[in-house]
């Protein structure tokens, strides 16, 4: 199956546990979180507060106390139908980046991602040819005839990955999964040989390794063309009146929130490369410190 790939964050998956109704819609000073079943940005099970997402939703709550706050889960293919089913929806975990449509307008950026990688087998990935330094070139590998690739509907790279996958997609065989456990699905399909790779975050192979089978089957490579980027990530919210006004309330808690204990906890417990902490560390607070207070969106919505 061949799709072109879309252009919305970080992150997949449905689960009715921990979700609870949306509130009346027009319900004055209230903001419907919605999550995703992604580990480790959202986790299920043990009361939803383990991953990453879980984790900065819940301090970002604790630092709005002028809001009713629910929670939902969505699956990430229907998030861009979502926006408006309340009013506002936040997302805690998107990518800082143009959005897709004007449905959902962005915060300042309050997280930093190193850059993907693919995930593929061992078996695969003694057939490629790796850089020096260790790396794999995206481009040359999509361009490998009978390539296939394992994607969560609705997800997205940043914009240059994106643009190279739009630029091979009529090279690849693009395999989708949406609906319930996507992230551990797709993974498990790939270790079962069903395609050759996935793009994705380390840390969510590391994830996966602590808690799946089949895990030691896979390896993650970094790729040439985001070696040394990182990934900014904001929240999202509606376009609308309410949905700008959580914005403002996000931005005006953010300088505090990033500076806590508990957010530099969540950041460590799953962002920090192993082995790399003080460069991580030293990079977040530069980069995180040029944004925070000189909120701009990043570009024109891609569609109107």
């Amino acid at each position: 199956m061949k799709v072109t790939v879309g252009t919305i964050i970080l992150m997949s998956l449905t689960s009715s546990i921990c979700a609870e109704e949306f509130p009346p819609e027009g319900a004055a000073s209230s903001i419907t979180w919605v999550k995703n079943d992604a580990p480790p940005f959202y986790i299920t099970h043990d009361q939803c507060q383990r991953g990453f997402g879980d984790q900065v939703q819940t301090i970002l709550q604790k630092a709005l106390p002028q809001y009713e706050h629910t929670t939902r889960y969505v699956p990430l293919s229907r998030l861009e139908h979502t926006w408006r089913q309340s009013n506002p929806v936040c997302f805690t975990t998107m990518i800082h980046e143009k959005p897709i449509n004007n449905e959902y307008r962005l915060s300042m950026p309050n997280a930093m991602y190193m850059p993907h990688g693919i995930i593929t087998t061992n078996r695969f990935a003694d057939s490629l040819t790796l850089n020096s330094d260790g790396t794999l070139t995206l481009d040359k590998l999509l361009q490998r005839d009978g390539i296939s690739m394992g994607h969560i509907s609705g997800r997205t790279y940043s914009s240059r990955l994106d643009e190279l996958l739009q630029k091979h997609a009529d090279n690849i065989e693009i395999n989708t999964r949406a609906g319930a456990t996507e992230t551990q699905g797709i993974l498990t399909m790939l270790s079962l040989g069903r395609f050759d790779f996935v793009i994705d975050y380390e840390f969510v192979l590391n994830h996966y390794v602590d808690e799946a089978n089949y895990a030691e089957q896979l390896r993650f490579i970094p790729i040439s063309e985001t070696r040394g980027d990182f990934i900014l990530g904001a929240v999202g919210c509606t376009n609308s009146e309410a949905g700008l006004a959580a914005i403002r309330a996000i931005n005006a808690a953010l300088p505090d929130v990033l500076s806590t204990r508990a957010y530099r906890r969540a950041v460590a417990d799953w962002l920090v490369p192993v082995g790399d902490e003080v460069h991580y560390w030293q990079r977040f607070d530069d980069i995180l410190e040029q944004h925070l207070g000189k909120f701009t969106q990043p570009g024109e919505a891609l569609r109107h």
